[in-house]
């Protein structure tokens, strides 16, 4: 009687050892298919990332064409060029690629392509409004000593991210936006940062005249220091 009660204790013993080795064995396996999972997803995450850091992004306000005339102003003086002279192709060359920045930095900064014009009704552009000429206090205020000048011999049209035309907020009639001077900061730093551009935005023929020039901003980002190296001879 006690052979066979030792006898079931053994098999009941041989079934839970039976019963545990096979819960061991898929808990195994399926820990190794959520590590394997993990991984992947880990991998493939890395992968979009490293994607992310090397493909680039031009992040200048795509409206902008090739000015009739450039300088740059430093405290140690002024270089100038226009698309005619023989080293236009590297200041362009500069010019361009300082606005080229990783996709994975303009997606945590959003500035993915993307940017908002900011009006500035009470702020005025130029120095002489009827000649469109010099620098307004109001804009002084905004530049450093380092700055560039974008000059149009024509008038450009101001236009939104959307590709559509960007009309003034602050007027009883809907005004088309254009502008003839641009101007932006330099920085002496080898650094990415928010740079703004500042136009001087009108509406055309308002009256007998165009409008005064008002401060339009447009707000990106770019590292500018290989400008700055350009205008001080680096």
């Amino acid at each position: 009687m006690e052979e066979t009660k030792s006898s079931q204790n053994q098999n009941i013993d041989n079934v839970l050892d039976s019963v545990s080795d096979e819960y061991l064995r898929k808990k195994k396996r399926n820990n190794k298919i959520i590590f394997s999972c993990i991984s992947a997803f880990v991998l493939a995450l890395a992968v979009v990332i490293i994607t992310l850091a090397c493909v680039r992004i031009d992040l200048k306000p795509y409206f902008l064409s090739e000015p009739t005339n450039i300088s740059i102003h430093t405290a140690e003086g002024t270089y100038s060029v226009t698309p005619a002279d023989e080293n236009y192709d590297r200041y362009d060359d500069i010019y361009q690629s300082s606005f080229n920045s990783s996709v994975l930095t303009a997606l945590f900064t959003g500035n993915l392509g993307a940017y908002q014009i900011v009006e500035e009704r009470q702020e005025h552009f130029y120095g002489d409004p009827d000649n469109k000429t010099g620098i307004d206090e109001d804009l002084a205020e905004y530049l450093t000593d380092n700055y560039v000048h974008l000059y149009y011999s024509q008038p450009q049209s101001l236009r939104n991210a959307d590709g559509s035309q960007y009309n003034t907020i602050y007027s009883s009639r809907v005004g088309a936006m254009y502008y003839k001077d641009v101007y932006f900061n330099i920085s002496d730093t080898d650094t990415e940062q928010e740079l703004t551009f500042y136009f001087g935005g009108y509406r055309t023929n308002v009256g007998s005249a165009d409008e005064e020039a008002r401060i339009v901003k447009i707000t990106v980002r770019a590292n500018t220091y290989k400008l700055y190296q350009l205008a001080i001879g680096e």
